[in-house]
């Protein structure tokens, strides 16, 4: 949007990723939305001055907390606030549903969570924008077989090593120690697979003590964060065992470049997942998952069939100029709400 000519502005607490922001061309403004009633009250006092001196069409929140935040704003800058559910799939307690603002409009990347928004959230489905995630296709281009057997070298590995990647946090809800279940799992079934898991969390040391304890080192490597395009390449699937999910951007990454996905039914499954053509989806259970994943990988041919029409169905579907185009749309759109609510 900035290389477009727009003015953007983020504001948030900084964390790991915040690195992504420091050569940013937009301003980033500290606040902290964590700190209970106080951090709230600061982030109101912060974004206050900021939107005085910087007027601005739309405040977009990314979670509930923020979306209270921008409520009390509202109350002295009017301006339309949008909403994107970070994950769905969440039964929201009697408490939680009294502190929870959906915005003046709602924008979801995934039927699912337009679905969770209505029953749960009680959202009226005119309310309710659905815009999918899309992929850069010159940064996630497809690779052909060749491609890949040079990207496997370049790991480490030989062309003949079946190899399964995750990418991810490690951490809740993503479900990462099922992946060691799974390499223990299929050691004869299996035994030439490789696991490539790349991310970071709270889980990591007890991952790198699991892999230590189970003798796992020569079929699960912890390649900590970095960028993902390498593994992709060098994978001939992506497995995801996640309980939640917004969407799952590494999925459509992944298969952007021919590789195709298992992954639990959480959302944005119907949306990337056409059945036995781009991956599979299995139930979010751990012994579905390990089998759907042992039967997934034993077919080398399949895996390759589905790759060539996973990376179709991410160029046809799900591209970033068309997301751009629609956000884009869905804003100008909101601005005339803003001139109502003055």
């Amino acid at each position: 949007m900035h290389a477009l000519g727009h003015q953007v502005a983020v504001a948030g607490h900084r964390g790991s990723w915040h690195w992504l922001f420091e050569s940013a061309p937009f301003p980033w403004i500290d606040v902290s939305f964590r700190a209970g009633p106080i951090g709230m009250n600061n982030a109101v006092a912060v974004l206050s001055r900021y939107l005085q001196e910087h007027p601005v069409d739309i405040l977009h929140s990314h979670y509930r907390r923020c979306t209270l935040v921008a409520r009390r704003l509202q109350h002295q800058f009017p301006i339309p606030i949008l909403y994107t559910p970070h994950l769905s799939d969440i039964e929201p307690k009697w408490w939680r549903r009294n502190y929870t603002d959906f915005g003046d409009h709602s924008h979801v990347t995934s039927d699912d969570a337009r679905q969770w928004l209505i029953q749960h959230g009680a959202v009226p489905q005119e309310l309710i924008s659905m815009i999918p995630h899309g992929i850069d296709q010159k940064r996630f281009p497809t690779i052909d077989a060749d491609a890949k057997a040079a990207a496997k070298i370049a790991m480490g590995m030989q062309p003949t090593d079946l190899v399964a990647a995750f990418v991810g946090r490690l951490g809740d809800p993503k479900n990462e120690g099922w992946m060691l279940d799974l390499a223990a799992a299929s050691l004869k079934q299996l035994p030439n697979l490789k696991i490539l898991m790349v991310g970071e969390g709270p889980h990591e040391k007890k991952l790198r003590r699991r892999i230590r304890t189970e003798k796992l080192q020569d079929r699960v490597i912890l390649l900590g964060h970095r960028d993902p395009k390498a593994i992709y390449h060098a994978s001939d699937a992506l497995l995801l065992p996640s309980d939640r999910e917004g969407f799952s951007l590494v999925c459509a990454e992944a298969m952007s470049t021919g590789t195709p996905v298992l992954r639990t039914r959480t959302s944005g499954a119907n949306e990337l997942i056409v059945e036995n053509a781009t991956g599979k989806s299995v139930p979010i259970d751990h012994d579905a998952f390990v089998a759907g994943a042992i039967e997934f990988l034993s077919d080398p041919a399949a895996l390759k069939r589905m790759g060539r029409l996973a990376a179709v169905h991410i160029k046809e579907h799900f591209t970033f100029e068309r997301q751009l185009h629609d956000t884009i749309d869905m804003y100008r759109s909101l601005i005339k709400l803003g001139a109502s609510l003055r």
